[in-house]
């Protein structure tokens, strides 16, 4: 008996040890089953959306000729412009890319400053683009990274926004008919 280690260490050690064999299985079954989830973003019914606002419109609304190949809509809405005065409406579509860009079209009757502003994220119009035989403002800002297209016509505001290329942005707003029933 005057041979053995005290008991309190051996304790001590021993949970040491058992505590780090359940951690490290923790870990390894954590590894095994953890799978990272990808943000995924909802299509809407465009077309759906297209008719509900053709039934309500104050003005004729724009939509693309033709959607481009891998977009696919994640937002349409008409509504009453949050940014303008009462009776002020808007049109939204948003598509996303299959690489994950995005592309809006915004159309209000609001007032043209402040709608732009919030439709470019503030973004200063320093140049302009022909595109189809009109001239439209170009906007861009960095952070976050928006680039715009704007037109008025009348006392409607039309803005093609995006995270994509300026050439896809402007085949984009070059698309743009009014919309049919």
């Amino acid at each position: 008996m005057a041979n053995r280690k005290p008991r309190g260490r051996e304790t001590v050690w021993d949970m040491v040890l058992s505590m780090a064999a359940v951690g490290a299985t923790v870990v390894v079954i954590m590894l095994i089953a953890w799978r990272p989830q990808q943000e995924v973003s909802q299509s809407v019914d465009y077309p759906a959306a297209v008719s509900s606002a053709l039934i309500s419109q104050p003005w004729p609304i724009s939509v693309p000729s033709e959607i481009p190949s891998g977009y696919r809509a994640t937002s349409a809405r008409f509504e009453p412009e949050t940014y303008g005065d009462s009776g002020d409406v808007r049109w939204f579509v948003g598509f996303q890319t299959e690489s994950g860009e995005y592309v809006s079209l915004w159309q209000s009757d609001g007032p043209t400053k402040t709608v732009v502003a919030a439709a470019t994220n503030s973004a200063p119009c320093d140049s302009s683009e022909v595109i189809s035989g009109t001239t439209w403002q170009k906007c861009e800002i960095a952070k976050p990274l928006t680039r715009a297209f704007v037109k008025t016509q009348g006392d409607v505001t039309t803005v093609v926004s995006g995270t994509v290329q300026w050439e896809e942005l402007s085949r984009f707003a070059q698309s743009l008919e009014p919309a049919k029933p």
